[in-house]
């Protein structure tokens, strides 16, 4: 508890805590310092108007107003690009700093931001955006279509790091401004994923323009830290804390908090027990879970889903065992997948039946995860003429039921839940074969040509980045890279690389649902396509799906929101921070 505490003093050379978080310091001489000519922290009270207008031509506030929330973060941020979110930290950074043309909301769906609306034409090829008038950066300028304009056009003319800006330049065939606060973006082809990809922080143009994009790319932002969004920094202090002060001019109004203190918190223990005093929010590791406090009943524990999952890729080749069918269904109908799960993750991940994340808008609530029905396993064996051999060994031809489940030997848990795997088949006459390997030289080769493997056991983390972190805001529903016909390698010949396609699944039905999704700009519409692709692959089994990791949230009772409970299972619960507050 001394170091946590001693974060926030020594950052302004304090004795009492509330002080600092309060009333903030000057920091001139430690410390990062806000952006140049950025105000001061803000001294605005709870009847201070907006904008500064005199209080008496402000409502009376609903909920109270003021104080400081504090949430705890892993790691410090000393590097930030805000296309580019390498950490949670980064991505609280990015929501209380910045906007974007679209955010995503509780539920991971594009909502208005920067614009108040937008438009796709017919075909799917142009989206015209009608940007917010009255807008402005914290620094008091005005943020324009200039702005959302010289924006795009820098992400896509920068060398791609990430999917992100990789989905940009391949996506996006031209970005521009006919008339004032209006935006068009003509696409190459109809992409609905971009909307979610929109919730990339829009840039200060008179902040960076007469920077080069190699000068940008290269640029650390904490040294032009200027945003629009709720909240603007006060001060960074490395390895302790990142303080962020009230944007009394933010457009969607007003927040209720003065501040909001991102607190560097490694040790785990250390934040646990803050959480009974100084701190008011922290996320744990999924491995090391939320164990309680002094004053537990004072706080509420929720846990989201990671953005990503575990499963058993089959090689579906024509040559391969795996390609049948039956033999796919067999071996999930013979895994208890939720008891596999519970015992290998410590009951800290939940199982799954879609690649999708529970929390998502477009999540297909019909499916259910397949209970374990050893018969129904045997039975679709001995229908597609798999028999059982003299050595129990079930063969079809000649050819034995056995092969091997790759799997990374420095993680336990794969490990574990290959050899159940391995345990589940020997009921059904399925001889596996758990192969512990070395991920680099051994597992990678295996996801490029010529795919020598039948099973492997790995994990997928969504729009992965050139730093081997995941890009935090692609949280689309879109799993077309994993399944689709066009992302198969074509043999000898084709030149492509990254293709993630790896087990070779090629289904028409399932096709035509994702060239769907990706056309629909209409939710309802797009939903309905996702949901149809999503049932083809529980039907099909390219993958025998395990889990997802849940990340541990706590959050005192004292921070409410004006919208209701705080969703703590989703992990964009931050998405509406301007409208928190604090009870007494």
């Amino acid at each position: 508890m001394i170091e946590l505490r001693r974060a926030f003093v020594v950052a302004c050379g304090m004795t009492a805590l509330v002080l600092v978080l309060l009333t903030g310091c000057d920091l001139t001489s430690s410390g990062t310092p806000a952006a140049e000519n950025t105000p001061a922290a803000a001294t605005a009270t709870a009847d201070s108007a907006p904008g500064n207008a005199p209080a008496s031509t402000v409502p009376t506030p609903s909920v109270p107003q003021g104080g400081a929330l504090t949430l705890r973060i892993s790691t410090d941020v000393p590097d930030l690009k805000p296309w580019d979110l390498r950490s949670r930290g980064e991505e609280h950074i990015a929501d209380l700093m910045y906007n974007g043309l679209v955010r995503l909301d509780d539920q991971l769906q594009p909502q208005p931001d920067l614009a108040e609306k937008w438009e796709t034409s017919p075909d799917g090829g142009l989206i015209t955006f009608t940007i917010r008038s009255g807008v402005t950066w914290h620094d008091n300028q005005p943020l324009t279509s200039d702005d959302v304009l010289w924006t795009l056009n820098m992400l896509r003319t920068i060398t791609p790091t990430n999917a992100l800006l990789s989905d940009l330049r391949a996506n996006i065939g031209q970005v521009r401004s006919p008339i004032t606060q209006t935006v068009v973006i003509s696409l190459t082809q109809p992409y609905a994923p971009l909307l979610s990809e929109l919730a990339v922080p829009i840039l200060p143009r008179h902040r960076l323009q007469n920077r080069s994009p190699e000068e940008i790319s290269e640029l650390n932002f904490w040294e032009v830290a200027v945003g629009s969004g709720p909240f603007k920094l006060d001060r960074r202090n490395p390895n302790q804390s990142i303080a962020f002060v009230r944007n009394d001019t933010f457009f969607r109004g007003r927040p209720n908090l003065d501040q909001v203190a991102l607190v560097v918190a490694p040790d785990i223990s250390v934040a646990a027990d803050a959480l009974s005093g100084d701190l008011l929010g922290a996320e744990f590791p999924n491995t090391q879970p939320f164990s309680g406090t002094t004053q537990s009943e004072a706080l509420r524990v929720g846990a989201y889903q990671e953005n990503g999952w575990y499963g058993v890729v089959f090689n579906v080749r024509p040559e391969r065992i795996f390609s049948d069918l039956p033999v796919r269904q067999a071996l999930a109908r013979a895994v208890n997948v939720e008891a596999l799960v519970a015992d290998v993750t410590q009951g800290q991940g939940a199982p799954i039946v879609s690649t999708l994340a529970q929390q998502s808008w477009a999540y297909p609530e019909d499916l259910a995860i397949q209970p374990q029905n050893l018969d129904q396993a045997r039975q679709l064996l001995e229908d597609a003429g798999w028999t059982a051999g003299p050595d129990g060994v079930r063969q079809k031809d000649g050819q034995p039921l056995s092969a091997r489940i790759w799997v990374r030997g420095d993680d336990p848990r794969r490990v574990a839940a290959a050899e159940q795997i391995v345990a589940a088949a020997r009921e059904i006459g399925m001889q596996l074969e758990v192969a512990p390997a070395n991920f680099e030289t051994v597992i990678l080769p295996k996801l490029a040509p010529p795919y020598d493997f039948d099973l492997l056991l790995g994990s997928w983390v969504n729009a992965p980045n050139s730093t081997g972190f995941p890009s935090y805001r692609f949280y689309d529903p879109d799993d077309y890279a994993l399944f689709h016909s066009s992302r198969v390698w074509r043999g000898q010949g084709d030149p492509r690389t990254g293709l993630r396609n790896v087990g070779g699944f090629s289904n028409a039905e399932y096709d035509q649902a994702a060239d769907e999704e990706r056309r629909s700009f209409d939710p309802a519409e797009r939903a309905t396509a996702i949901q149809a692709a999503q049932t083809v692959l529980a039907r099909e089994y390219p993958y025998l799906l395990l889990w997802s990791d849940q990340i541990p949230v706590v959050l005192s009772e004292r921070v409410k929101s004006q919208d209701g409970e705080i969703p703590l299972d989703t992990p964009r619960y931050l998405w509406n921070v301007e409208r928190w507050y604090l009870e007494p």
